[in-house]
């Protein structure tokens, strides 16, 4: 399944990632890509980058860079059980995309399903949060079904990443239990790769077989058409300056 752009990945930005955005770009150009969206991490997390980075992207950041129409992102962090982002909301209203994801050093320890539950139906609540981010890590179980019905409710698109299996080992089953979830529910998915490196972008072969594993017809992936994947982020957040293709 080809992806017309990768919708999960990060720079040297971040301190634990190897190529910069221009990087990142001229590789999504060579595998045909439309678009990009960089995802840096919040600053709650060690190495990240600061605040302003994410107030400052929208400026300095061209819109299309060598053909690629550039989406400007974060991965926030979840900080606490009530549902609290490490983005500052003067960063997250200069952003077209905001994804969220919980990460064992910024989200408390010793937490049970159930909080975690909670916490991920507060984020489904928040109108700037776009994308919910690896939710099957296994060190992060939750009610699944009452996370998607949360989900649905906000609106928000769920990503099936393809760097789960290696970097949270035993997402596979959680992966297809929440991809099942969204087929039924309708929830909007993002077939991403969570790259690191740059010649990681576009490899989606893992996440797109567990989307057609759990029966996810094409025109529910977001990021299989640019103009499926522009039109439901313009809905959400009005952003004047997207090429309509």
């Amino acid at each position: 399944m080809k992806i017309a752009g990768d919708t999960h990945t990060h720079t040297t930005a971040c301190q634990h990632a190897y190529s910069t955005l221009l990087e990142n770009i001229r590789h999504a150009a060579a595998m045909g890509h439309r678009f990009l969206v960089t995802t840096e991490h919040g600053p709650g997390m060690e190495g990240a980058p600061h605040e302003w980075f994410f107030e400052n992207l929208r400026k300095a950041v061209p819109r299309e860079v060598e053909g690629v129409v550039v989406i400007k992102g974060c991965e926030a962090n979840l900080m606490d059980l009530a549902g609290t982002l490490d983005v500052p909301k003067a960063g997250l209203d200069r952003l077209d995309l905001v994804m969220v994801s919980m990460h064992r050093v910024t989200f408390p320890k010793n937490t049970t399903p159930e909080e975690r539950t909670a916490a991920w139906q507060a984020v489904a609540q928040d109108p700037r949060v776009d994308v919910i981010g690896h939710l099957g890590d296994p060190r992060f179980l939750a009610d699944y079904e009452a996370v998607i019905r949360a989900v649905k409710e906000g609106g928000q698109a769920v990503e099936l990443n393809n760097s789960s299996p290696k970097s949270r080992p035993g997402s596979e089953e959680n992966c297809l239990a929440i991809a099942r979830l969204c087929r039924e529910y309708k929830v909007p998915v993002l077939l991403s790769t969570d790259a690191h490196f740059c010649t990681a972008i576009g490899n989606v072969e893992w996440s797109a077989s567990i989307a057609r594993e759990a029966g996810i017809p094409e025109e529910q992936i977001l990021n299989t058409s640019y103009r499926r994947f522009r039109d439901w982020l313009a809905a959400r957040h009005p952003i004047d300056d997207l090429p309509e293709e």
